[in-house]
């Protein structure tokens, strides 16, 4: 029997605990239930391999990621051209703040 011929009222479905006792509930046999348990936890044991594996994956990426950052920094990933500006002088000059010209003040002319 199942549990929605067991349950009454229109808004809510609700079972009472004397319905609920009516219920059959299949249950394996004993072996059955055992290769069941084994396979969930192999699947389990599984799934655990696989999210330590990911998180290891994981820290290589952001390492491989800090060392391609590292290597673009020091300009190490492509040939570099010898007329180039030495990154050092670069960032001094972006480093310095540039200096606020005045505009020259226009005369303004009689109408």
């Amino acid at each position: 029997m199942q549990i929605l011929e067991k349950t009454t009222g229109v808004a809510q479905l609700k079972v009472s605990l004397d319905r609920f006792r009516q219920i059959a509930v299949p249950v394996p046999p004993p072996a059955e239930a055992d290769e069941i348990l084994r396979r969930v936890s192999e699947a389990l044991a599984a799934a655990a391999d696989t999210e330590e594996q990911l998180d290891a994956e994981a820290a290589d990426a952001a390492r491989l990621k800090q060392s391609i950052l590292k290597s673009a920094f020091e300009g190490r990933l492509v040939p570099q051209d010898p007329a180039d500006e030495p990154a050092s002088t670069m960032l001094a000059r972006l480093a310095t703040p540039p200096r606020r010209r005045r505009r020259p003040t226009r005369e303004l002319e009689p109408t």
